[in-house]
């Protein structure tokens, strides 16, 4: 059953990204610390890697700071807890929103990840299906256009990344 089995519809937000690369490339720029810090965030955020933190099983965790580029004091984490990690084909945490203070609170979002084979531009590849809620429907125009932003990132990453390996 799904993370957001639970969230009215109308309170999720689903963005996808086809990325021209094979689903565990894909699927593996998500969980190394390295490769996530590359993609990580939407256009104009750094992750920087010393503050990811990753253990992908159910119950380990995903910490991380995104950090504004052009202004570095501006900075959001990320407390999350794997609840469903299925090798190459699902994520799903429950991350903890930052309080008042910048840490970890009781208000919670889910996040579904899935990685669905298909072609891309006549090769294999990748469909990247994210939602997450619950979300009030004012805010969803802007969270759809930040995971847009990333997951281009992370579509160019990876695609540079395959052709680089095959060169």
């Amino acid at each position: 059953m799904s993370i957001l089995a639970t969230v009215p519809a109308r309170q999720i937000v689903s963005v996808s990204q086809d990325v021209r690369a094979p689903r565990e490339e894909v699927y593996a720029a998500f969980l190394d610390p390295l490769r996530l810090a590359a993609w990580y965030g939407p256009e104009g955020w750094i992750v920087p890697v010393h503050t990811i933190s990753l253990d992908a099983r159910p119950g380990g965790i995903l910490r991380l700071a995104m950090v504004h580029h052009e202004s570095p004091s501006q900075a959001v984490p990320l407390y999350s807890t794997f609840v469903s990690v299925v090798p190459d084909q699902l994520l799903e945490h429950r991350e903890s929103l930052p309080g008042p203070d910048g840490q970890a609170s009781d208000a919670q979002v889910l996040h579904r990840i899935e990685f669905l084979e298909r072609e891309v531009d006549g090769a294999p590849g990748t469909r990247v299906v994210l939602s997450q809620g619950p979300l009030p429907p004012e805010v969803h125009p802007g969270v759809a256009a930040a995971w847009r932003s990333s997951l281009r990132r992370l579509a160019h990453t990876v695609q540079t990344e395959t052709a680089r390996s095959r060169g």
